[in-house]
């Protein structure tokens, strides 16, 4: 018996990939201070200013290759490859301005994604003839969309990292943002909080809910690092068929009934537990691996990710008081 094969995604599908990919890294790249994208350490000694411009020049370069390709002009003789390999490139990137590498790659992920958007989708479904080897068009752009999250992973390892944080400013981080939670609500009436959509569908209120329960998963992990019982945090596992989306509904609907009060009151405890358990490491702990809430992670990451949770959504609260 023959598997059935999938579907091929269409090209407006990859575009969309393509574009969500490099949307996340700019809001990793955002976290830093411009002196840390010129200077910190992230991936083989590459500073992120350094990871951008890579991510550039293979965006125009694979591009290009791929439109060579589709046309049948690299067909007899192939595309030449980069004169300089990527370590000498990032050489050379260090003397170039940060906003000169900020704009090139946004251009040529631009490139990629209008290049993407306007194939036709029977282009996904064969290999071309590039010289001695073959091209997929769909595997490659596959390839450019993981290749961002690859580098981008490596950015995100630093903003959470014991190289960046020191125990006392991680501390202050996660103490200042469930703060500037807890402040986001002040002086709104219930009805203001049930009433008002600041996430989508979402109201005041249901933002909170989604910060507990996810609050409520990092107690449970924080509480038996570095490896969970799979029993106790069933929750949160995620099931056949499951999306981000579906799963942050599944832990809505869990909490539909609980007042404002309740939610408060949770999100009161679980941040005095997350803070008992960082109190309770080491710093050699917070160097080390587990499971944390994206798979696995370093423990001082995992901590500065709750954090940043909790100001994203505030940020949601604070533009509905600001009038945005």
């Amino acid at each position: 018996m023959t598997t059935p094969q999938q579907p091929l995604p269409s090209p407006a599908q990859l575009a969309d990939d393509l574009a969500k990919a490099m949307h996340i890294l700019w809001d990793v790249v955002a976290q830093l201070e411009p002196d840390e994208i010129e200077s910190a350490q992230v991936s083989d000694g590459w500073t992120p200013k350094a990871v951008v411009a890579h991510i550039a020049f293979w965006d125009d370069f694979q591009t290009r290759r791929m439109a060579a390709a589709l046309t049948g002009e690299s067909a007899q003789g192939g595309f030449a490859r980069p004169a300089t390999d990527n370590d000498t490139r990032a050489l050379h990137d260090a003397s170039r301005s940060w906003d000169e590498i900020a704009a090139e790659a946004q251009a040529a992920r631009a490139y990629l994604v209008d290049f993407t958007r306007t194939l036709l989708p029977e282009a996904l479904g064969r290999d071309y003839p590039e010289g001695e080897r073959t091209l997929s068009l769909l595997g490659q752009i596959k390839h450019m969309a993981r290749h961002v999250h690859e580098h981008r992973r490596a950015v995100e390892h630093y903003c959470g990292s014991p190289a960046r944080w020191s125990r006392p400013a991680l501390r202050a981080l996660m103490e200042a943002q469930n703060t500037n939670l807890l402040d986001s609500i002040a002086g709104l009436s219930e009805v203001t909080m049930v009433a008002t959509p600041v996430c989508g569908v979402w109201s005041i209120r249901d933002v909170l809910a989604h910060v507990l329960s996810w609050n409520e998963y990092c107690v449970h992990l924080l509480a038996q690092w570095p490896e969970p019982n799979p029993a106790t945090i069933a929750e949160w596992l995620w099931q056949p068929g499951d999306t981000m989306d579906s799963m942050n509904a599944r832990l809505m609907e869990a909490r539909t009934q609980l007042t404002i009060i309740e939610i408060a009151d949770g999100l009161a405890t679980c941040h005095r537990k997350i803070m008992t358990a960082f109190d309770r490491f080491g710093d050699a702990d917070l160097q080390s691996e587990g499971h944390a809430w994206g798979g696995p992670g370093v423990l001082s990451g995992f901590f500065y990710e709750i954090a940043l949770h909790e100001a994203e959504h505030a940020t949601q609260v604070w533009a509905y008081r600001a009038g945005e």
